[in-house]
């Protein structure tokens, strides 16, 4: 099934990067796979983030019928090509979305240098991170789940107090299929201008390539300006804009009806953040 699914995802490896890490065995349990009977398209769902993530892969068609097979849950978070957005809404007629930028990193790029000091973050780390993100602000990483940690790609830069004022990391990384996702990336708001960033993404991508990790992808908001021009000055190039969001399955669910946990006072506020769900224990791949 692995091998069926891996050739309908690596006809666009970089949009499906998500996905093909997503292929590691100790993630089996968590992914719901549905393919269309042509093979054309295929859908995820992914459980092991609260609400799960739903995302889509291939013809319009293809994926049209992937959805029509496929147990929905009431309420996900949109990964889905921009495409697929009207059958989509076909499913869940009330979306909060915004458009997310996929970049990916080109082989042999060659790294600009840093003297910035970082730190690695591990398992022990988490409460450190949680507290860090905490701070918020603008574009503050809402996917972050401790099990990230045990891949092995974080890192912090310390005041001299031993407070993390930066870190970063990936979202998932599988190996064996040299994947992986950069996220999680973020500077307090009082300590932003600093080169931060760029020193702790330095460090990640040099992490990954030392472990022959060669399709390195990573979402930036389309509105983050900086950020986006932060990757760029490391090579990152756009392959694609997508659609991301809040979705809710009933379309009489409205902002004044609506019992949905994910939603406030406006609808699907984007306040809300994606959580682990707490029967997920991930282990590393050698």
């Amino acid at each position: 099934m692995d091998a069926f699914i891996r050739s309908i995802l690596s006809e666009d490896p970089v949009w499906s990067a998500y996905a093909l890490a997503n292929l590691r065995p100790d993630f089996a349990s968590f992914c719901q796979w549905t393919v269309a009977p042509d093979a054309s398209g295929l859908v995820l769902v992914y459980t092991g983030l609260e609400p799960p993530i739903l995302l889509t892969v291939g013809s319009t068609a293809g994926v049209a019928a992937a959805l029509a097979r496929t147990e929905l849950p009431e309420r996900v978070y949109l990964n889905i090509q921009e495409r697929h957005l009207p059958i989509v809404r076909v499913h869940y007629p009330q979306i909060d979305q915004h458009t997310v930028l996929r970049m990916t990193l080109p082989a042999g790029t060659e790294l600009p240098p840093s003297e910035q000091s970082s730190v690695p973050l591990t398992l022990a780390d988490a409460s450190r991170l949680e507290a860090l993100y905490g701070c918020g602000g603008a574009f503050a990483p809402d996917a972050f789940a401790t099990y990230q940690l045990a891949d092995g790609y974080f890192f912090g830069v310390e005041n001299r107090n031993g407070a993390l004022t930066a870190a970063a990391g990936t979202h998932i990384v599988n190996r064996l299929e040299g994947v992986a996702a950069i996220g999680n990336v973020y500077t307090r708001p009082d300590c932003r201008r600093r080169g931060y960033g760029g020193a702790i993404t330095t460090r990640i991508i040099e992490a990954l390539q030392a472990d022959a990790v060669g399709l390195i992808v990573l979402n930036v908001d389309s509105s983050n300006t900086v950020a986006r021009s932060l990757y760029e000055k490391f090579g990152f190039v756009n392959h694609c804009s997508f659609v991301a969001g809040w979705a809710v399955k009933r379309d009489q669910w409205g902002p004044e009806t609506c019992s949905c946990p994910c939603v406030s006072h406006s609808f699907l506020s984007t306040s809300g953040l994606l959580r682990p769900d707490p029967s997920f224990r991930g282990v590393s791949l050698p």
